[in-house]
């Protein structure tokens, strides 16, 4: 638990749930879930996008404790930092399941444009 919730803290806690609010890095995190650990050109295969954008998103994850590196030869891979972020994003999608309508009809929360390639 958090020590003593002030604003600053609740704004930082808002920024971890940013690092979570983006559909590339959702897609990351559930294709590290399914593939365990994984190196960027692994990464871009599987999630569509470019290295140099698929990097901007795996550096948010990573400085925001959702995934850790590994050098092993001449290359990084990635995987969960934490062993709670799959229950995390079971949690999270259990929830969008049951309420998706209200979350398409919200005019409060806006979506990134992401090409879709898949």
């Amino acid at each position: 638990m958090m020590a003593e919730k002030t604003t600053e803290t609740y704004a930082l806690w808002a920024d971890f749930w940013q690092a979570l609010s983006h559909p590339i890095r959702l897609r990351v995190l559930e294709t590290l879930r399914q593939h365990g650990e994984l190196n960027v050109g692994q990464l871009v295969d599987r999630v569509g996008i470019g290295q140099g954008h698929l990097s901007n998103h795996l550096a948010c994850l990573k400085n925001c404790g959702l995934v850790t590196t590994e050098a092993q030869g001449r290359y990084v891979y990635y995987r969960m930092a934490d062993d709670r972020v799959p229950a995390l994003l079971d949690l999270g999608e259990a929830i969008f399941s049951d309420h998706w309508a209200g979350v398409a009809t919200c005019a409060v929360v806006s979506r990134p444009a992401v090409p879709n390639r898949e």
